[in-house]
């Protein structure tokens, strides 16, 4: 296990199969379509945190972001979402410990990665969000 989150690709795996489908409704969300949608400048560096089967990074690929991040911890996600989008480039799949991805990006959406953090957590995500 990871000594710096408390997770590791294994815990996110098992999330992953057992509890992703909660909020996982096989498309984008309407919302954040309408606010991709919206956005002119598509060259913005976006991250997508914890992207599980990755919707919203398809969508942005596909709407003509090249420079959209998918990063998920479990393996399993990224074997799922390769699948579905095998044209989406390698360099842009992050699968490394949130709290210790480096890097900055001009926008970073996420939906339910909050959410599926451990409450002791969140501070720390918020310091990684600001970092």
């Amino acid at each position: 296990m990871d000594t710096n989150s408390g997770y590791s690709p294994e815990y996110w795996d098992n999330f992953f199969e057992k509890h992703h489908l909660g909020w996982d409704i096989g498309h984008v969300s309407t919302p954040l379509k309408e606010y991709f949608d919206q956005l002119g400048d598509k060259s913005v560096k976006i991250l997508i945190p914890g992207a599980g089967r990755g919707w919203e990074v398809e969508y942005l690929y596909k709407s003509g972001f090249r420079n959209v991040f998918y990063h998920d911890f479990s393996p399993l996600a990224h074997e799922a979402f390769l699948k579905r989008v095998p044209y989406f480039p390698q360099d842009q799949m992050l699968q490394e410990d949130f709290f210790s991805l480096r890097g900055s990006y001009d926008l970073i959406i996420e939906q339910t990665f909050f959410s599926a953090l451990q409450r002791n957590r969140r501070k720390d995500y918020a310091r990684q969000m600001y970092d």
